[in-house]
């Protein structure tokens, strides 16, 4: 007999959800579902969406909060730059004594290899040149007013970054519970239908989009598969969810070598990383979606040059 197990992909769950929620559609009255109804899979199908939205939106945020933060750093290491330049001409090219109130680190007049001690360079030069106002320079862009707008540009910048990460770890968070509702309410519809909704060899199993426990048939074609070249001689591979799908079989045909199709991954997902192969072969891939009924037919295929 068949089981019919909740997916752990995000993709395939949502999709297996939409198939539910079209078979609550057609027979929620009928067989006297209560919990796990149409409006309330869809609206978790929907929170999962949104979450997964705002996940992607967050990353980006982070990503453009990062690029900022290096222009800033930039910016500020060219201040700390001229402001080395401005005071070896006041206080000689040699860490000396006279160096000591600048607050370069390490008894050295190098400028800081990375953020942390470059920020806090800006503020103690800032400081510095309030104190011995004698030694700014405005040609040279050395002076406390310029160190203050590097610092407070790159403390800005430090603070974005913060929170867009708290955003991002709040989007993962939230997204986990959407994750966790929709496959709640997968599990809970198909538990009501175990529970003596249907039968174990109903044909209206399938309307949900799920196997007839007592008969599973073989699940719905793969539609279509999609390559794309990868790093170091690799292709990725990835297609669309098929209907009562467990697992899909990717076979491989390198042209000139093979003279028959081959399995070259096997995967629950929707996707699979290829390796192995020589740069400039010729390769044909296609899916084979596969339950306790047996295989679908493959879906036709695609090629890519390595």
């Amino acid at each position: 007999m068949s089981s019919n197990a909740t997916p752990d992909n995000n993709d395939i769950l949502r999709a297996l959800a939409d198939r539910i929620a079209d078979g609550c559609h057609q027979h929620e009255v009928a067989l006297n579902i209560k919990q796990n109804t149409e409006a309330a899979i869809r609206a978790a199908i929907t929170g999962l969406a949104q979450s997964e939205l705002q996940v992607g939106l967050k990353k980006s945020a982070l990503s453009d909060a990062y690029a900022a933060l290096a222009t800033a750093d930039t910016a500020g290491e060219k201040v700390l730059t001229d402001c080395k330049l401005r005071l070896a001409q006041k206080l000689g090219q040699r860490w000396s004594a006279a160096w000591e109130p600048t607050g370069f680190p390490g008894q050295s007049t190098a400028v800081p290899t990375t953020m942390d001690p470059r920020f806090t360079l800006l503020d103690s030069l800032k400081d510095y040149f309030t104190a011995v106002p004698a030694n700014e320079s405005v040609d040279m862009g050395a002076t406390a007013a310029i160190c203050l707008a590097a610092w407070t540009a790159l403390s800005n910048a430090r603070q974005a970054v913060a929170n867009a990460e708290s955003a991002q770890t709040t989007a993962f968070s939230n997204r986990t519970t959407a994750e966790n509702a929709l496959r709640k309410r997968v599990r809970g519809l198909i538990n009501e239908l175990e529970g003596g909704l249907l039968a174990d060899d109903d044909a209206r199993w399938e309307d949900f989009g799920l196997n007839i426990p007592a008969n599973p048939s073989a699940p719905e074609s793969v539609a279509s598969v999609t390559l794309a070249p990868a790093s170091a001689n690799r292709l990725e591979v990835s297609w669309p969810y098929a209907v009562r799908a467990i697992r899909y079989i990717i076979e491989i045909f390198i042209v000139g070598v093979d003279t028959e199709w081959r399995t070259g991954a096997n995967s629950k997902d929707l996707t699979v990383i290829l390796k192995g192969f020589t740069a400039g072969q010729t390769v044909k891939v296609r899916v084979v979606s596969a339950n306790d009924g047996g295989n679908a037919a493959p879906c036709p295929e695609a090629q890519a040059v390595v």
